[in-house]
């Protein structure tokens, strides 16, 4: 499975890219379907938008689209599989890159069906506020997290896709979402409120998901993390290893 580079890159950037779609359609959101994955449009300057899953090969003209649909800035995030024609259009059009990404993959082949950790549990659909400021707090570095409005919020009524909540003494600590795509169990969204970090309530929420994953079919897991943090020290502790890095490249 780890040895085909760009069949796992296809099947990844491929489940990636829809698990977005149903979160953009959700969020009420216009999506552009383009080179094997989409542009999602959710309003001038807002942070998600962006394309996403390009694997196959992209004419100027489509590349264009995109820029047309997305506004400034475009923002592409790209792995290596992306068709190489790819890269030198980019550059001509000006291009430059924006941030790095690392992609973490593992087998759930060995991974223990149990239930999920007392600390961890679903988030109910009568809680999709509360585990969305939940989260935003713990992005934004905050502990008042019932006073705050979030930058963007996640359904939680989107189909094969469930929100998690850490819990420590009766207190929302943190949370994470778990999508699901033809197998792949997609893990994001992890945030940990900081009187709460420390306590290891990052790797408790991401073993509980996989878990929650085993049992549903999937026999592989993926989760995106910027370079040397301590997101992906959590996720290389739960098993995780390098599948590849992704790059965001931006036009301004």
């Amino acid at each position: 499975m780890f040895h085909d580079l760009p069949s796992l890159a296809r099947r990844l950037e491929d489940a990636q890219a829809r698990q977005n779609e149903r979160f953009n359609q959700a969020a009420g959101g216009r999506s552009l379907s383009v080179g094997g994955g989409f542009a999602h449009a959710r309003g001038p300057g807002h942070p998600l938008n962006q394309a996403l899953g390009l694997i196959d090969p992209i004419a100027e003209a489509e590349l264009e689209a995109i820029e047309s649909f997305l506004g400034t800035p475009t923002v592409l995030e790209l792995s290596p599989g992306a068709a190489p024609d790819l890269w030198p259009l980019l550059a001509r059009r000006g291009y430059r890159l924006q941030q790095f990404q690392q992609l973490w993959i593992r087998s759930l082949a060995e991974v223990e069906e149990a239930p999920p950790p007392s600390e961890v549990r679903r988030a109910e659909l009568e809680e999709a506020g509360s585990y969305n400021r939940i989260v935003a707090a713990g992005f934004l570095g905050r502990d008042d997290w019932r006073g705050l409005v979030p930058p963007f919020e996640v359904s939680l009524s989107v189909p094969d896709a469930w929100g998690f909540l850490a819990v420590v003494d009766g207190e929302p600590a943190g949370g994470g979402m778990l999508g699901i795509v033809d197998g792949v169990a997609l893990l994001s969204g992890d945030a940990v409120i900081p009187r709460f970090r420390g306590r290891g309530l990052q790797k408790v929420l991401i073993r509980a998901r996989l878990a929650f994953a085993q049992g549903r079919g999937c026999d592989l897991a993926c989760a995106s993390t910027a370079p040397g943090t301590a997101s992906q020290r959590s996720y290389e502790a739960c098993g995780f290893r390098v599948g590849y890095p992704k790059v965001e490249m931006a036009r301004d």
